[in-house]
């Protein structure tokens, strides 16, 4: 046996074992966090998602919150954030995104806002919701900005959270074009889950970066979960189209007819503000941009009272009302922006 044949063996010995360490991974995880929410058919795909509200009924009829999470996350990132907090005086439905937390992916290319939009109006009217606040932090604020413009009838104001907007001028970094390549479906269905395991606190630190995340983080949010292979293969579907969508998308912010809150937090290396949340505020005409100081991708964790309070004043909340500066400067005629 020649030792090219002994290495490809060896090789092979390697992928296998990681494969049967990332299978009993996942089912060791799904085990440790089981679903909380509830089920719904949505067009034949099966979503699942949290569904709050206060423990005493509404005096009022009130606009419902849709929370949605960003990019390799689940639901429980928005409920530890905002779900809990907003709920005390709002009904709050966080979902699994399709193909994240323990919503199915079905048979559209989730990389398609449209796509996921559809199957989020069917849970929608699955679940009686009525007029919607739609909350979107990151990839879930292109989500948002597209459930607004298919049902501008159904959206009664949209708050995004460092959203994902607009395509980098030069394109893609080089280190995720070339994990692009690299991470296809054998590296995602055998080392990768391991491997992420082992790096969880980097992993935590750097999508929080410069803040802090909350203590206990990575097992509160169930972060190891959407680093499991399924839901990990579901984000990397989603990155390869993002390009292609955000150019898409671009020319129709002007078309966003509600209210819109763009909360941007300065700091942010992952969604620059400059490229995506300024730019966006200039193209939507009721757009009103919040500065976040010093806050990084993940501001609705370190910022939650203050988004808390722009989405309970899009609602008309009693105490809703922010307590954000006034306005330094307007970015165009109707759009304004504050600082925190």
């Amino acid at each position: 046996m020649t030792a090219i044949v002994l290495l490809v063996l060896a090789v092979a010995a390697v992928f296998a074992a990681a494969g049967a360490a990332s299978w009993a991974m996942t089912r060791t995880l799904e085990a440790r966090t089981p679903p909380r929410g509830v089920f719904v058919n949505a067009s034949g795909v099966r979503l699942h998602a949290l569904d709050l509200a206060p423990a005493q009924p509404l005096a009022r009829p009130t606009p419902t919150v849709l929370l949605l999470h960003g990019a390799n996350l689940c639901s429980e990132d928005m409920r530890m954030a905002l779900g809990e907090r907003l709920s005390q005086k709002l009904r709050v439905i966080i979902p699994d995104r399709p193909g994240q937390g323990y919503s199915a992916t079905g048979t559209g290319p989730v990389a398609s806002p449209a796509y996921q939009v559809s199957l989020l109006r069917e849970l929608m009217r699955s679940l009686d919701a009525g007029p919607l606040i739609v909350v979107g932090h990151s990839f879930g604020g292109l989500i948002a900005l597209r459930y607004a413009l298919d049902n501008p009838d159904a959206v009664a104001g949209l708050v995004l959270i460092n959203p994902t907007t607009h395509p980098r001028p030069a394109g893609l970094p080089l280190f995720q074009r070339v994990a692009g390549v690299l991470i296809g479906p054998l590296v995602t269905k055998t080392l990768l889950p391991p491997l992420s395991l082992a790096m969880m606190g980097r992993i935590t630190a750097r999508i929080f970066r410069p803040e802090r995340p909350p203590p206990a983080y990575a097992e509160t949010s169930r972060l190891a979960l959407a680093l499991t292979a399924k839901r990990f293969g579901a984000s990397l579907e989603e990155y390869s189209g993002l390009r292609d969508q955000l150019i898409d998308h671009v020319p129709r912010y002007g078309g966003v007819s509600v209210p819109t809150v763009i909360l941007a937090g300065s700091a942010d290396p992952v969604v620059p503000p400059q490229i995506h949340a300024e730019a966006l505020a200039k193209a939507v005409p009721q757009a009103r941009l919040v500065r976040l100081a010093g806050a990084g991708h993940m501001a609705h964790h370190a910022h939650a009272e203050a988004i808390a309070a722009e989405i309970e004043r899009l609602a008309g909340c009693a105490g809703g009302q922010t307590t954000l500066r006034a306005v330094e400067r307007p970015l165009q005629a109707g759009a304004g922006t504050h600082r925190t």
